[in-house]
């Protein structure tokens, strides 16, 4: 997986950067976290293109942020627990993040997130 830097901004004023993993290949896309470590408090995990989640054979929760194509965030999911699925139509990119950041991190719909490497 490659690394880089997460971005999330509001009204052009960035409010969080986080550490991110992003996805490079098919394999990479389908196995997201299953084949990885917890991820930490400052991570997330960059899928690319990616616009549905599943944690079936997941041991914890975890917050998704959807992404569009004008790298708005168009969707918010809180704590999808194990064993669960989600999907957002508008979204380009999904980043996963531990369970608890959206509210931790203050993310909201409407913030702009960019990938840098």
């Amino acid at each position: 997986m490659k690394q880089g830097i997460i971005a999330v901004s509001r009204d052009s004023l960035e409010i969080k950067t986080l550490v991110g993993l992003q996805t490079q290949s098919m394999k990479e896309r389908l196995c997201g976290l299953l084949v990885l470590d917890e991820l930490s408090a400052e991570q997330a995990l960059w899928i690319s293109p990616c616009n549905s989640v599943h944690t079936l054979g997941m041991k914890y929760s975890l917050d998704l942020v959807y992404i569009d194509r004008h790298n708005k965030i168009c969707g918010l999911v809180k704590q999808l627990k194990p064993w669960r699925m989600s999907i957002n139509l508008k979204a380009k990119v999904t980043m996963e993040l531990p369970a608890s950041s959206i509210e931790q991190f203050d993310i909201q719909l409407g913030d702009e997130c960019i990938w840098q490497d």
